[in-house]
């Protein structure tokens, strides 16, 4: 019998919901260092799922303080974890041209690119990454999945 993947996804649209707030604040006052955070922050849950700092937060205080509670569904968590590392890898390269080079407007651009693929995934239900993974995955070009907790990709 083969084993279905499940995940939280409640604790994956509060970690998007917390992506969308820290790219807005850090473009709304002009926080480059909060890009990096967030960046930072998406880098580490992407390469260690167990060190999130979101997942903590979620688990830690808004669990345990009953504001929502975990809704595990039938899905796999590596499209989720791809979505995450192009985040941080967009957010990253945003610091590094914010830091150190005169085109902020560049790094401000990409900060708005992962604030807006944010939003669509927490008030649409569309992952952008998730989406560009099952495609890469059926030009072989990753794993193939078959559950994404919101589309079926049967074909796939």
């Amino acid at each position: 019998m083969v084993s279905i993947p499940r995940l939280d996804a409640h604790m994956l649209k509060f970690s998007q919901s917390c992506v969308l707030v820290l790219a807005a604040l850090s473009f709304l006052f002009n926080l480059p260092i909060l890009v990096l955070i967030t960046g930072l922050a998406l880098a580490l849950s992407a390469a260690v799922p167990a060190a999130s700092p979101f997942k903590f937060i979620y688990r830690q205080i808004v669990v345990r303080a009953g504001l929502l509670k975990p809704r595990i569904v039938e899905d796999d968590p590596a499209p989720h974890r791809f979505a995450q590392g192009i985040g941080a890898t967009f957010l990253l390269v945003a610091s590094i041209v914010l830091f150190f080079t005169p085109a902020t407007i560049v790094g401000w651009i990409l900060t708005v690119i992962v604030f807006l693929l944010a939003a669509i995934n927490v008030f649409v239900g569309f992952c952008a990454g998730c989406f560009v993974y099952y495609y890469l995955g059926r030009w072989g070009l990753m794993p193939r999945v078959r559950y994404d907790g919101g589309f079926r990709w049967r074909g796939i």
